[in-house]
Formats: C-alpha cells, structure tokens, sequence
C-alpha cells in the first residue's frame, strides 16, 4: 500500500517590511498538546446562568442582510471559556472556514472574534482604523490576531501597507497571521464542515467503542474508515453505521488518526497513525 502522507504545511509569505509575519495556520502545529478536541466541558443550563450563555464582547456586529456578504454565526465552546457557547461572526465563506479550523484544532484554547480595533497613528490609504477578524489563542498561552482575506486583495499593494501598518500597532506579546484561500481549498473546507457537525454532538457510546476498536489494532499502520466502522459494529441499521462514521471523524479532527485531508473523506480513505 503506498506511504500516506500527512497534510503538507501550509505556505507562508514573507512580508515586505521590518517585522515579518505568518501567512498561514500553520503555527497551530508548533506546540505539542494532548490530542483531543478544542471543546469545553458541557455545562447545566439553569435560570441562574442565562445571563451567561453566549457571551459576545465583540466591538462590532457583523450580521447583516446583504445582497453579496455571505454574513453568519456559528456557535463554537472553547476552555477559555469553561466550556460556555461563544457566537462567532463572520463576513464570508472564508471567515467561517477559518473559526472552524481554529475550534477543530487540538491546541486551541480559545478564539474572540472582532475583538480589537487598531487605530492608525496616520491614515493608510485613506484607512484610518481596522477591526481584526480573530483572536486565537493557542494552549501555551501564544496570542495571535487572524487577518483574513482572499488572496486577490492580498496583492493589492493597499492591503500589504494595512498589514504592515495592524502588525506595528500591536502591543507586545500579540502575533499577527495573514490567512487567505490557498490555504482552504475545497476539499479541506467540506471535510472541515463535517467534522466540526460530528463534534457537536456527542455519542460517548460510539466514541467508545472506537477507542476500544483502535487499541485492537494498534499494530496496524494503515486501515481505512469502513475498516473502522464495521468492527465497531455498534448497531444493525445505517444509522448505526453513520453513528461509527461519525465517531471516526471526531478522531480524525483530534488528530487521533490521521489522513491526506487534500482529499475528501469518504469510506475508503486510508487511515494511520499520528507521526
């Protein structure tokens, strides 16, 4: 069977100024964590903590009806927030592939979103200010600002001064990434969207069995995810089957097993083990 191969980090631009910054995701990978998924613990719902639920501090509402914005929510639990559901808004498609990828990841400890304004000491381009798209914020307690935008605008040499101009505004101990499509193609978005919709529901039974089903095979190198689902064997109908599925995307999003996720996931996608 051919080597798989891991997914390949993602590329990074230097930027044209004194203080370089990443352009990508890919210092999520840096700090070793334990492998399970960026969630909260569950918490009880009661007339004494509404006034809790879903705690929005950002400085601006970005949900609105538009004929071109594709502007959403969606509702992600982190630990900084002991486990309490956050709204995170979002302008784009884009946007939304993001803060799915950040609450997917295992060394995730919390993400806020629009929750800074940068004010120019002097207009660039005629900006004066700009309200950053994320704060991610890593287990090791590594702080960075997400500046989110497609590559086109990327370009533009107005966007590159903005950029320059929010990285040297930025107090101390505070990274800036610039993340654009390449690094979410297609594939990577679907398989994304799934696995976060497994995440949110729990299935401690399926989760499980499957934990029991790898531990058996744990001399295995490779395996796929039909493999998986037909030994955990957790029920007789098709939606038992899609409950196992379910339970090996969980895995794959806590880094559990691993897969090439430039390909979309499907039951005969060859599984192994983190290297």
């Amino acid at each position: 069977m051919s080597e798989i191969a891991e997914t390949p980090p993602l590329k990074t631009y230097p930027a044209d100024c004194d203080v370089p910054f990443p352009r990508s995701l890919s210092t999520l990978d840096e700090i070793g964590a334990p492998i399970r998924l960026a969630l909260g613990p569950l918490i009880d719902v009661s007339t004494e903590n509404l006034d809790k639920l879903l705690p929005y501090d950002g400085l601006r509402g970005t949900v609105h009806r538009s004929q071109t914005a594709k502007t959403g929510m969606l509702v992600g639990r982190t630990e900084e927030d002991g486990g309490l559901p956050r709204p995170i808004a979002v302008e784009s498609s884009l946007e939304r592939s993001v803060a799915i990828a950040c609450l997917l990841h295992p060394n995730t400890f919390g993400i806020k979103c629009q929750e800074r304004k940068v004010e120019f000491a002097s207009p660039v381009h005629d900006v004066k200010s700009n309200t950053l798209d994320f704060l991610l914020t890593l287990r090791s307690g590594q702080r960075t600002y997400l500046f989110v935008k497609n590559e086109e605008a990327l370009e533009r040499p107005k966007i590159e001064a903005i950029c320059r101009a929010i990285r040297l505004s930025l107090p101390e101990g505070y990274g800036f990434a610039v993340v654009s499509e390449v690094a979410f193609p297609p594939v990577v978005r679907g398989n994304n969207d799934r696995m976060f919709l497994a995440a949110r529901f729990a299935d401690p039974d399926a989760d499980s069995r499957l934990a029991e089903v790898l531990g058996d095979i744990r001399d295995a190198d490779r395996f796929t995810v039909e493999e998986l689902v037909i030994r955990c064997n957790v029920g007789v109908r098709n939606a038992d089957r899609g409950r196992a599925f379910d339970a090996v995307m969980r895995a794959i999003a806590a880094r559990i097993v691993v897969t090439p996720q430039l390909e979309l996931i499907d039951y005969p996608t060859v599984l192994g083990w983190p290297r």
